[in-house]
């Protein structure tokens, strides 16, 4: 749910106040990602197979690769910005989808849960041009995914 909030505040900010307190909100809001993916993990590992693991591990490299180039470009360099864009964001989407593969295959989560590890980062990502919008959306998602999560813990 933390990742959810997070998204949510980092779009909502001022465009002036984003270079800082934006930048932290995202990076908390991706740690929470990979976190909340460790716990759709504990929920059902031993309803899927290699895919579950494959999205899993994809996500938490790729959600730690943004993190520390967003860490390196708050410190004034852009020498590892291509970790968050677009090493990062794709590593994220890949492993989201082969992850919301394997929720639909395992059946311990609603259908919507699978579905919105699916489509949730292609739509934020298509939705770009209108931002913050695109970005509030994937933090709806990411707070009812957590609720369900927290629902079941």
């Amino acid at each position: 749910m933390l990742a959810g909030v997070a998204f949510m505040l980092s779009s909502l900010l001022p465009s002036q106040t984003q270079n800082s307190i934006g930048d932290v909100l995202w990076m908390v809001a991706i740690v929470s990602l990979a976190v909340g993916i460790v716990g759709f993990h504990a929920l059902q590992k031993a309803h899927y197979g290699r895919i579950g693991r494959a999205g899993l591990y994809t996500v938490i490299v790729a959600a730690l690769a943004e993190v520390l180039g967003s860490i390196v470009l708050l410190l004034g360099s852009t020498a590892l910005e291509w970790l968050v864009f677009p090493i990062g964001t794709l590593g994220v989407l890949v492993g989201l989808v082969l992850y919301g593969v394997a929720t639909l295959q395992a059946r311990v989560l609603p259908l919507w849960c699978g579905l919105g590890f699916i489509i949730g980062l292609p739509i934020r990502l298509a939705l770009l041009p209108i931002e913050p919008w695109g970005l509030v959306l994937f933090g709806l998602l990411w707070l009812a995914l957590g609720f369900v999560l927290w629902s079941r813990g």
